[in-house]
């Protein structure tokens, strides 16, 4: 399999493609262009697993009586699940050099894509909006509580916000932009310093914490009120897990391949995420257990939030360097997450318009308008519309997953997903199965909003709609299959590996939209 990876990645397939599908951004990436690392994975989730809800995910299962032991065991499992659906996932970015819209065009239809493409892009500018407004918060606060005239400009307000508010979410957004204003490779070299320097301040902390309280505390201590058998596996732990993956890095299982694009070999991305995902999750909440166990015996009080304990230390140079802190860390987790996404998303969709520069400025302009700091006055309404709109996400993963690792065994025509009459048209376009699949799997899960009796189908949604979209894609195959004695010319695979290399061996790295 290394010889294969290596010869994907020696040549560069030519893209005579219709200006309606294709541009640079949308290509498959150069192989000059191929150059993260596995350090590169590994330091892009250091910076992603440091974010307030990982911090107060890990209190709230304490706070629910569950041993610190229990609540890291739920984290690591959960972790575990998600880190292998992404690295296998990676795996179409790493191979087929493209982003996740274009690898969408194979089981959804070339222009079918865009539907799953901007239901993912909805929820990420949507979380895009909602993190930066958390972020420019607690900054905010850490500011106005040490510099007095930052604190009186919380006397202005305009369209529900303080003029201190005004200007820290405005250099917040401001400063997404820079990272981004370059591309994937900007991206790449701020998360190699930004993720490993997250952990050296977390050093820092605990250093601190574990001095101050003369240990590591009290809560490392502390007996669970669960005892660890059947009924807390079936009750407590495995509903634990999913509401981790859920409220994690579900989502990035879908648009993975929108990074492992630029990885230098699969081996490399897999490796990188299988490294710096568990492992740094583990790191950060064994330190952030640490930080909060101290802070029991310190200040009487489990702190659960970084912003609230920089403001109980009261000291204002901390506070300020704890504010930058936050910026970055906030910056290193919302870009990946929720910007790159949205931005290939809308250059999938206007290939004629976008690039993913302005893709990436046109979603952060977006997730400003919409004003998540009005709609955050009333979190249960912002929040249980993007959970729904992300439940579509569930049955999406699934027909993808299927498609691409079932049907076609890894092997796409690459060439053809820019073609608006190649193999991959579907009906005018549009895969008509996938997407009733899509339609009747989100339906389904749905139902547990409305049906008492079916609630847990809502409550797992990412997972049952996973199942449902990737039982219901491989049967209706199988159907088709068995009906047709064949399937559809734009549901096989491309050919034999050997042919597909073959081809690609004879192509010079150019791009023709």
């Amino acid at each position: 399999m290394e010889q294969t990876s290596s010869m994907h990645q020696k040549y560069d397939p030519v893209i005579q493609g219709d200006p309606n599908l294709t541009n640079p951004d949308l290509a498959p990436t150069p192989i000059a262009q191929r150059t993260w690392t596995w350090w590169s994975f590994s330091t892009l989730w250091m910076g992603m697993v440091h974010n307030v809800y990982n911090f107060t995910w890990l209190g709230g299962l304490i706070l629910m009586g569950m041993s610190i032991g229990q609540a890291l065991t739920i984290a690591i499992v959960g972790n575990l699940i998600q880190t292998f659906l992404i690295g296998l996932v990676g795996r179409v970015g790493a191979r087929h050099g493209i982003p996740f819209p274009v690898w969408a065009r194979s089981a959804f239809g070339v222009y079918g894509a865009n539907i799953p493409a901007l239901i993912r892009g909805i929820v990420a500018i949507g979380w895009f909006g909602v993190q930066s407004y958390l972020g420019a918060t607690a900054v905010n606060l850490l500011l106005s509580a040490v510099i007095e005239p930052w604190r009186n400009l919380n006397e202005i307000h305009f369209l529900g916000a303080s003029g201190s508010l005004w200007i820290a979410m405005i250099v917040y957004w401001s400063l997404n932009t820079l990272v981004v204003r370059r591309g994937m490779d900007t991206v790449k070299k701020f998360e190699h310093w930004a993720g490993p320097m997250i952990f050296v301040v977390l050093g820092v902390l605990v250093v601190w914490a574990v001095s101050h309280a003369n240990g590591i505390g009290t809560l490392f201590h502390e007996p669970s009120k669960y005892e660890t058998n059947v009924s807390f596996v079936f009750k407590y732990f495995i509903p634990a897990v999913a509401l981790y993956i859920s409220g994690s890095w579900a989502s990035m299982v879908l648009n993975i391949p929108d990074i492992t694009r630029f990885a230098r070999s699969n081996r490399e991305q897999f490796w990188g995420t299988m490294i710096g995902l568990p492992i740094a999750t583990l790191v950060f909440y064994g330190m952030s257990a640490l930080i909060v166990s101290a802070s029991v015996v310190i200040y009487g009080k489990a702190i659960w939030n970084p912003a609230d304990l920089l403001l109980e230390i009261n000291n204002p140079y901390l506070s300020i360097f704890g504010g930058i802190l936050l910026t970055i860390a906030t910056i290193s987790i919302n870009i990946p997450a929720n910007l790159i996404s949205p931005a290939y998303d809308l250059v999938n969709l206007f290939p004629k318009v976008f690039n993913f520069w302005r893709g990436s400025l046109v979603a952060i302009i977006i997730s400003f308008i919409y004003m998540p700091w009005k709609l955050m006055e009333n979190p249960t309404v912002l929040y249980g519309i993007l959970n729904n709109v992300g439940a579509m996400l569930g049955p999406i993963t699934g027909i993808l997953i299927a498609d691409f690792f079932l049907i076609r065994k890894q092997r796409l025509d690459v060439p053809e997903l820019f073609l608006a009459n190649g193999r991959y048209r579907a009906y005018k376009g549009y895969n008509l199965t996938s997407l009733s699949i899509m339609v009747a799997g989100t339906a389904i899960v749905m139902t547990g909003q409305f049906v008492d009796s079916l609630s847990w189908l809502y409550e797992y949604a990412w997972f049952v709609g996973i199942f449902l979209g990737f039982v219901g894609y491989y049967a209706a195959a199988r159907i088709i299959k068995q009906t047709k004695g064949a399937l559809p010319k734009d549901m096989e695979p491309s050919g034999t590996i050997g042919e597909e290399l073959s081809n690609i061996s004879k192509q010079q790295p150019t791009v023709q939209a």
